[in-house]
């Protein structure tokens, strides 16, 4: 594999002076923005707009800087809508995206552009494009609503959005940022699910907060286990299942950090940790529950296999005996006893129907479920395979693979590609048995930003 080169290349004095001209017009139209949004809407839409203003700003300044951004908002708000209706009002971070991306070809084209040569990660993301692309018009073909075409839209902007992350992951400031911001954010989400799961049904006042801002109705942000009793926590993110995913992604970060830090640093990083796991039982997530195990199991197999052994050994006794009602919840859905795990199996055994009707490329977005069979798996490879087909499903395992195995390569100089390679492994573990990784688009672009990070950060630091 030939190493990558990976910089800004100015070829005109325009070139090079052409960010700062930007930045002063940006600033000129934030506060012309600000002021225009101020006198017509609400302080409220008027603070969502300034901050709109900025993401698209950074966007188009420093496109990859924006997809930390981004992760920014997949952490807090990935569900706010810019507040003024222009013919459509997309999500912020799906904006914030798409804009980066724009800004991104827009400097490819004018040459000052960062050259990425050879990995073959990259071929393996125009691969899996393609097929999203092509599931698109299989879509179109058969005839969809503008909802269906704009939701594949959203899936393939959120994927590109990896080759701006490989840049992230070549600047050792960038991606180490970017890292500890999704461990703190994580922290911080654990904290609002933990005190908003504690109001209780109080909480409703809150979720109409949200409601301003784009999110669904209040009254949908309450979820039960199939008891109908026992509340789950969501924080921000709306689902349980959403939320214990992606604070089982912070706290492998957070763990990462903690072993290739020293000191008070690591004390550090444990005590983040720590406060995530609040959240993330509360959720009652069983596969975010697996993928953080998975995950820290990297860990000290990595640093002591004697003791990884260990530690699976007691892990498995304590699942198997211990009295306490959350770990009879993890045991029976590893058991498939109760409702909701004996549903998905009903789901494997459907997507196996969907999959047979179109083995290769998938059935694309149809408006409605062909006669016949039902769509909807909670596994990210099955429901990925009904949309796209197993050869899509397949480059998407396979760039994964390469990503992981390029992360944990010895050589590999970066301290943080193997911390982005097992946060990486922990989303393919929570997929197993969840979809939303492949299905929602901010998930989405959590997990290939991952890879597009780890690719960066790994492919630079081959000695």
């Amino acid at each position: 594999m030939r190493n990558v080169s990976i910089g800004w290349v100015d070829n005109t004095v325009l070139l090079r002076r052409l960010p700062r001209f930007i930045w002063i017009v940006a600033a000129l139209l934030t506060g012309l923005g600000i002021g225009v949004v101020a006198a017509a809407c609400s302080v409220f839409q008027a603070v969502t707009s300034v901050v709109t203003l900025l993401a698209v700003s950074v966007a188009i300044i420093r496109p990859q800087v924006a997809v930390v951004g981004a992760l920014v908002f997949a952490y807090l708000l990935p569900f706010a809508i810019i507040p003024i209706r222009w013919g459509v009002q997309p999500p912020i971070i799906d904006l914030t995206v798409a804009v980066a991306l724009a800004a991104a070809t827009a400097r490819m084209v004018f040459g000052c552009s960062a050259r990425v040569v050879g990995p073959v990660w990259l071929w393996l993301l125009a691969g899996v494009l393609a097929c999203w692309g092509l599931a698109l018009l299989i879509s179109l073909r058969v005839g969809v609503g503008s909802h269906e075409v704009q939701y594949g839209l959203k899936l393939i902007t959120m994927i590109a959005a990896s080759a701006l992350a490989v840049r992230i992951g070549a600047n050792s400031t960038l991606v180490r940022q970017a890292i500890i911001f999704i461990a703190i954010l994580g922290a911080m989400q654990s904290v609002v699910a933990v005190l908003v799961l504690q109001a209780g049904t109080s909480a409703i006042l809150f979720f109409e907060a949200l409601t301003l801002v784009g999110y669904p109705d209040a009254t949908s942000a309450f979820r039960y286990l199939p008891d109908q009793e026992t509340l789950r926590a969501v924080g921000t993110l709306v689902d349980p299942n959403i939320l214990g995913a992606s604070l089982a992604i912070s706290a492998v970060m957070a763990f990462g950090l903690a072993s290739v830090s020293f000191g008070k640093s690591r004390l550090a990083w444990l005590m983040v940790a720590g406060t995530i796991m609040p959240g993330l039982i509360l959720s009652m997530s069983r596969g975010a529950w697996l993928a953080l195990g998975i995950g820290v199991l990297i860990y000290l197999w990595r640093y002591d296999r004697k003791v990884a052994l260990g530690v699976v050994l007691m892990a498995s006794v304590f699942v198997t005996f211990a009295p306490l009602d959350i770990v009879a919840h993890f045991r029976s859905g590893l058991l498939a006893r109760d409702e909701a795990a004996a549903l998905r199996l009903d789901e494997f055994a459907e997507a196996m129907k969907v999959i047979q009707s179109s083995p290769i490329f998938g059935i694309g977005f149809p408006a409605r479920e062909p006669a016949g069979y039902f769509l909807g798996v909670s596994n990210m490879f099955l429901w990925l395979a009904e949309r796209i087909g197993l050869l899509g499903t397949t480059l998407h395992l396979i760039a994964a693979i390469v990503a992981c195995r390029k992360g944990w390569n010895p050589r590999v100089r970066s301290p943080f590609a193997a911390v982005l390679a097992t946060a990486l492994a922990a989303i393919l573990v929570a997929g197993l048995v969840d979809h939303h990784f492949a299905s929602v688009p901010h998930m989405v672009m959590l997990q290939w930003s991952m890879m597009g990070m780890v690719v960066g950060a790994s492919w630079k630091g081959l000695a």
